[in-house]
């Protein structure tokens, strides 16, 4: 009898953390063509604010703190990189916003950007990311792109998609971008 009950409040926790996933908006992509483990993607060009890696500020300015006192919904992924040495963390806004309605930050730390469309080659794992799962897909990456000719541009970026209190059904993704100016 324990096990039955075991199992069905394993089964009702399993359900949650799949709803509670499926409330964000997530960053939009298509897939141009599958390689391997890793995909081909087109992203779009969308608003996104960005910090020096402070999730804090980050949070504070969807909370309102930003020129219009606005509440903005989260979204998914959190992306994380280090483009240019520095740590950077960015969250995509959600898709109604672009550069004529995107709310100003309040806070000089947080900075509001409007991405460049691009082709990326990304590779996604499970479970908590840490830095030797962050490593090792980005070499799978590397490896994948010079077994099948993509030259790979810059640092990776590593996105992640749930909550720190997600235990079950997680998803981190590593990308690159690609260079498609041959």
């Amino acid at each position: 009898m324990k096990t039955a009950s075991a199992l069905c409040a394993l089964l009702m926790v399993l359900t949650h953390q799949l709803i509670m996933a499926q409330k964000y908006e997530t960053q939009p992509f298509e897939v141009i063509k599958t390689i391997e483990e890793a995909e081909l993607r087109f992203y779009p060009s969308v608003m996104k604010i960005q910090s020096n890696g402070d999730f804090g500020s980050l949070f504070r300015y969807i909370s309102g703190a930003n020129e219009a006192g606005q509440k903005i919904a989260m979204t998914t992924p959190v992306q994380m990189g280090t483009p240019q040495g520095e740590p950077v963390m960015q969250f995509v806004l959600p898709k109604k916003f672009n550069k004529e309605n995107t709310p100003s930050s309040t806070n000089q730390a947080v900075e509001v950007i409007e991405s460049e469309e691009g082709v990326f080659l990304a590779v996604s794992y499970g479970g908590y990311t840490m830095d030797w799962r962050e490593r090792k897909a980005s070499e799978r990456l590397r490896a994948i792109a010079d077994q099948h000719g993509i030259e790979l541009i810059g640092e990776p970026i590593l996105m992640v998609y749930n909550s720190p209190y997600q235990v079950f059904n997680r998803k981190n993704e590593v990308l690159f971008q690609v260079n498609t100016s041959e």
